[in-house]
């Protein structure tokens, strides 16, 4: 089993060195990591090139947002010829025995799991509550999961998410057009719908709150919206009824944010732009393999390069 730790990282060099020491120190050795820069300008590609001369360094050439660097993330993973892609964001910190649970229940199921989930954690038994799994309804699905002494789940943010890149190939990379939020919850949504996926306890990653639920989220207030109104109706499981009742939601939900927004006029324009884009336009699908059409042959040949950490 083959595994490829995936990081996608911003102007974050500090953080970034505390998740690729992490990583590199685990009980489970990982057979390559990825970072996926979206064109740091704080040295973090430096950083990495100095400290962590085996750690594979991928350029998008501009800021394609989390969701633009996990799709070339998992691009590069499968094209790598990896069996897992473990997914997170530069913030995270994996606990040294966090790769290891996962890998010995993914290892020892009789049905594949189309993912496996760490539990995120403020540090230590401090549950971060920014950062909640979607738990399963399907009892069956439940029971088979604590039999192994997990929790059947499906979606999770991308703090550990273990992909399992046969399944992976089965349907599209994580869509590049959500560019911040929300792009986890729906790709995972659609690989357990595949194939079954839990959060398993014993691994643990740390992770700082998430600022998607403050008063005032400024510019992103637009992603937020935008891709929640994707997310619903794009959902083939939920009821028109139960779809505009959520649309109604994020809707006023947004609007409620204007007593507290600082930008009066930044907020205005996010709910117009966010509720317009989110029910009239859609994101792109883009299958594995597709990325790398859009590299020179040269990129082509420099992204496909295989740094194993065994080397």
């Amino acid at each position: 089993m083959t595994v490829a730790a995936v990081v996608v990282s911003y102007n974050r060099k500090d953080l970034l060195e505390k998740c690729l020491a992490a990583l590199e120190g685990q009980t489970r050795a990982l057979d390559e990591i990825i970072v996926i820069d979206n064109s740091s300008t704080d040295g973090a590609p430096e950083l990495v090139k100095e400290l962590f001369p085996k750690v594979k360094l991928f350029d998008t050439g501009s800021n394609v947002g989390g969701a633009g660097g996990f799709a070339w993330g998992v691009e590069l993973a499968i094209a790598h010829g990896h069996e897992y892609a473990w997914l997170m964001d530069d913030d995270a910190e994996p606990e040294l025995d966090a790769l290891e649970p996962l890998i010995e229940l993914a290892g020892s199921a009789s049905e594949p799991y189309s993912f496996l989930a760490s539990m995120v954690t403020l540090g230590g038994n401090t549950i971060n509550t920014g950062n909640p799994p979607v738990f399963s309804n399907d009892i069956s699905r439940q029971v088979s999961a604590n039999l192994k002494g997990a929790i059947a789940i499906d979606a999770a943010t991308f703090v550990g998410v273990l992909v399992n890149l046969d399944v992976a190939r089965q349907t599209h990379l994580p869509q590049r057009d959500y560019f911040i939020w929300v792009d986890d919850t729906e790709y995972t949504l659609r690989l357990s719908r595949i194939a079954p996926a839990v959060m398993v306890r014993e691994s643990r990653i740390k992770h700082p709150l998430s600022k998607s639920g403050s008063k005032d989220m400024g510019w992103r207030l637009f992603y937020f919206l935008r891709n929640k109104l994707w997310l619903i109706r794009t959902d083939p499981q939920m009821s028109i009824q139960r779809k505009a009742f959520e649309i109604l939601g994020y809707v006023g939900a947004a609007l409620l944010q204007g007593p507290h927004a600082e930008d009066k006029k930044l907020w205005i324009r996010s709910v117009v732009r966010g509720a317009y884009q989110g029910l009239v336009k859609s994101a792109r699908k883009e299958l594995p393999g597709t990325l790398l059409d859009e590299l020179s042959p040269t990129e082509r040949d420099t992204a496909l390069e295989h740094k194993s950490m065994n080397v």
